[in-house]
């Protein structure tokens, strides 16, 4: 007798389960836990097959609430997140003691707020999101989540960038998409900031509180994606065509210089520019210089910041790689083409453009929770910059328009059906 799929990934479910709490039992690790005492990270020392299990119950978990609530519910989720733009814009967590409680009327005095509003904001946040708990009625104490809020300058950080930027942004998206235009002033962020004839990034450097928060937020990089990027370009035969001397690498858009620092690290033989707007490399280097361990010395003689904008001819000349991390999925094709032909003109022979970005799979080649994570980072850079993600094939593309005396471009996707890659280009002119 055949068994019925709620059955199948309630099986599953069940099984997979057991194998991470058996982990966690063998390990001595603390279980994932609402109270905010519970750990943050809620799978700890997570091995190959952990991180499986974990994506399979995950996965299932979706698709098994998605089949008992039915299609009306998928048409119409829960989308209100104001109770929650509330907490971040007024500071609430910050208020309540980390290790006691205080009541609503205490609290709502604290933070400027209307009792009657400060308590439904709560009561939403604790039943959607596991933010706050009411232990006893008429006061209100931490969870992980929200003592999260409290102590993480990181979640700050992505808390202003997903509340503050991405969420007016979606919210005049479609309007947006009714232009029919490619311009990177034509999206929703634009709209929502009435920016005028501004693209996004122009309108950050113009308001520069927001354009520290977006820039740190950016540079919330796990150390994995910076590993890959270590990995996943032979870095080691680059730097012995140096002669004895160090090969050059130029970080375009490098922001605050954390992945050139990471190739430091990793690689001695390398050196590296960092290049990005004045206003956003402004004090990147004393910043650096303050963040390097004792043993890290010596990197400093190796990392320099040079102001440079990116769609005008480079002014480093000859370098080895012309490195654009997390840079092009920012701009449509038009933008990416002109960023590409600006290098030329400082490529010598056998240089390599070296892309670090997403790569979108084909439909139903990856599993259900990474194609949704690729989807919702497709529609964010829909919303914020008029720009997307790319598959493979478009990827190439994009060098072939710009010049078609680039070489074979390889797209070394990171781990298998992974969704993020590194792409090289070859200088053949």
């Amino acid at each position: 007798m055949s068994t019925s799929r709620i059955i199948q990934l309630a099986q599953l479910i069940s099984s997979q389960t057991s194998l991470i709490d058996q982990h966690l039992q063998n390990n001595n690790l603390p279980e994932p836990s609402f109270n905010q005492d519970g750990p943050t990270e809620p799978i700890q020392n997570e091995t190959p097959d952990i991180q499986k299990a974990k994506t399979d119950v995950i996965e299932a978990t979706i698709e098994l609430r998605q089949l008992l609530e039915g299609p009306m519910k998928l048409v119409l989720p829960e989308s209100n997140f104001t109770p929650l733009v509330a907490i971040h814009r007024f500071k609430i967590a910050s208020h309540v003691p980390l290790d006691s409680t205080i009541s609503f009327t205490e609290l709502a005095t604290k933070c400027g707020l209307l009792e009657h509003d400060l308590k439904r904001i709560i009561r939403y946040t604790a039943i959607h999101h596991r933010v706050f708990f009411e232990p006893t009625k008429g006061f209100v104490a931490h969870t992980a989540a929200s003592r999260l809020i409290a102590e993480n300058p990181i979640a700050g950080h992505l808390m202003g960038l997903t509340f503050d930027e991405c969420w007016p942004a979606h919210n005049h998206a479609v309007e947006a998409i009714s232009h029919c235009s490619t311009s990177a002033n034509i999206s929703g962020y634009s709209i929502a900031n009435n920016t005028g004839s501004l693209n996004t990034f122009q309108y950050l450097s113009a308001h520069k509180e927001r354009a520290t928060r977006f820039a740190f937020a950016m540079a919330t990089t796990s150390k994995a994606s910076l590993d890959a990027l270590s990995t996943h370009f032979p870095w080691p035969e680059l730097s012995a065509t140096g002669g004895g001397g160090r090969s050059l690498v130029v970080d375009v858009g490098g922001s605050k210089g954390h992945v050139s620092l990471h190739l430091a690290r990793t690689y001695p033989d390398l050196r590296f520019i960092v290049q990005d707007l004045p206003e956003v490399i402004d004090g990147a280097a004393d910043q650096l210089l303050s963040s390097l361990a004792q043993d890290d010395a010596a990197i400093k003689d190796r990392i320099e910041f040079v102001p440079h904008d990116m769609f005008k001819e480079q002014t480093v000349k000859n370098a080895d790689v012309y490195l654009l991390r997390y840079v092009l999925h920012d701009w449509g094709d038009e933008y990416c083409i002109d960023i590409i032909k600006n290098l030329i003109p400082a490529l010598k022979r056998g240089a390599r453009i070296v892309v670090q970005d997403h790569v979108l799979p084909e439909p139903g080649t990856m599993g259900l929770l990474q194609e949704m994570q690729m989807r919702s980072m497709d529609a964010i850079m829909m919303s914020l910059f008029n720009s997307r993600e790319r598959e493979a094939e478009e990827w190439r593309d994009l060098f072939k328009q710009a010049d078609e005396r680039f070489g074979n471009v390889i797209v070394n996707r990171i781990g298998e059906n992974g969704s993020s890659g590194v792409i090289s280009a070859e200088w053949l002119g």
